[in-house]
């Protein structure tokens, strides 16, 4: 069997002398711990704990799975491994999934940069990859930030800029907004300038507006067409419309999300946001 993050998080805990009701202890890792004797069961109650022997889990899962830090495997996530790391406490840099492409893609306008460097201007269908360990280093000064849901609006945004006012995108950067993680959400928490989200506008967009951003960003603002109506009149679906009717809408009392849906409703269609860029 290959060590998991979380059977390591257990491991930890027994090799500090603790216990875990044995129910809680991995059924494919406790016949291992009791053949090395790396712990013992106490009774509890009408059930059984399982307690490890202080100071030598460490060196079994050394021995057991080349594990040489057990702490940092234990703590080894998503957002903060790759494969180098893994290669150093575990003796194999593919001892956990490790996406090479685990981030988020960027794309600057000169008001970006990277551990002190500025990032160039990036022009239409490229952007910036920003990997989970270069995310502390990324300062946006730009005044406002745009979350993407679609990688070909990211790409081209500027085919949809004539539908926002100039007010709203005085002065911004684009993210996609699928590719965040744990680590991306620390980070624009503390972000000081405006979160601004390009959504799909139907009942599915709008949930994940209310579910993915606005929980660590309560400020963050909707990204809305001037001429939205006229746009799901014209280029909207009501195939899309019919097909998440059924969702009932999140922070209905959020300005610009009742905004939305009162148009959508009005229409009876729903409109992608690729429809902008032609």
């Amino acid at each position: 069997m290959r060590l998991t993050p979380a059977q390591a998080r257990q491991l930890v805990h027994l090799s500090d002398g603790g216990s875990l009701p044995r129910k809680q202890v991995s059924k494919s890792l406790l016949p291992l711990l009791e053949e090395a004797h790396m712990v013992h069961l106490e009774k509890s109650g009408s059930s059984y704990v399982v307690r490890g022997v202080p100071g030598k889990i460490e060196a079994f899962a050394e021995q057991q799975w080349g594990i040489r830090d057990l702490r940092r495997f234990a703590d080894a996530r998503t957002e903060n491994r790759t494969r180098e790391s893994l290669a150093e406490i575990a003796s194999d840099s593919k001892a956990l999934p490790n996406s090479p492409l685990s981030g988020l893609f960027l794309r600057s306008f000169g008001n970006c940069s990277l551990a002190g460097q500025p990032l160039a201007r990036t022009p239409p269908g490229s952007a910036i990859f920003i990997s989970p360990a270069q995310l502390p280093h990324l300062r946006i000064t730009a005044g406002t930030l745009v979350a993407i849901e679609n990688v070909r609006c990211l790409l081209h945004f500027e085919s949809a800029r004539p539908h926002f006012t100039d007010e709203k995108l005085a002065d911004f950067a684009l993210v996609l907004r699928w590719s965040w993680g744990t680590a991306w959400q620390r980070w624009v928490r503390t972000w000081p300038g405006k979160l601004l989200h390009f959504p799909d506008y139907d009942r599915a967009g709008l949930r994940i507006f209310a579910t993915e951003l606005l929980p660590h960003r309560p400020d963050a603002q909707l990204l809305i067409p001037e001429n939205l109506e006229a746009l799901l009149s014209e280029r909207g679906s009501r195939d899309l419309y019919l097909r998440h009717e059924h969702l009932r809408v999140l922070k209905a009392n959020h300005s610009e999300i009742a905004q939305i849906s009162a148009s959508i409703d009005s229409a009876r269609k729903g409109l992608e946001q690729e429809s902008l860029l032609y």
